[in-house]
């Protein structure tokens, strides 16, 4: 005669059937997620880390150079605070031509998408040029940035030297 507190009920027998397949199948994914899966470049991110590397030198040259000038938000004066961010247009005008100069030259998607990001830090020193110019005129100026894909452009900006490892290449947040 087989002992009634032995046998396991149907419901029982249907839950632990179910629970080993669960932990196997989670057990599963993350050996595939780790040993197998290849989740290839991410988008913005450049195979050839020729330009990033030599983006991500002259930026930092760049970033040596703002943080030699004193902080915008703490000058004095909003002329004074004009003047600091005027000299700081001028080293990241330089560094964008710079970086125009290693562009790799026809190769398709990567030379467009190079160039749009350095077209993005074009509008972004332009709108940093406007603060300057409004500075001079109201002292209570705020610092606004064109929008690209309903966010600030210094998002995009930031995002693609960030995807490309160039931590240097990000914008400055010297105008608090």
């Amino acid at each position: 005669m087989v002992d009634t507190e032995e046998r396991l009920t149907r419901s029982q027998v249907v839950a632990r059937t179910f629970g080993v397949l669960f932990a196997a199948s989670v057990f599963g994914l993350w050996i595939y997620a780790f040993l197998i899966y290849d989740p290839g470049l991410m988008v913005d991110e450049l195979a050839d880390r020729t330009f990033p590397i030599a983006a991500e030198e002259i930026c930092a040259e760049t970033s040596d150079r703002l943080d030699a000038l004193p902080p915008a938000f703490r000058s004095p004066t909003a002329a004074d605070r004009a003047d600091v961010v005027e000299a700081a247009n001028g080293e990241l005008r330089t560094m964008v031509g710079r970086l125009r100069g290693i562009v790799p030259p026809d190769q398709g998607q990567i030379t467009t998408g190079i160039g749009e990001w350095l077209d993005d830090w074009g509008r972004y020193i332009d709108d940093r040029q406007q603060y300057a110019d409004e500075l001079r005129l109201d002292s209570e100026s705020r610092f606004t940035e064109s929008v690209k894909a309903n966010r600030q452009i210094s998002r995009a900006i930031d995002s693609f030297a960030q995807v490309n490892r160039m931590k240097s290449c990000t914008t400055p947040g010297d105008v608090g």
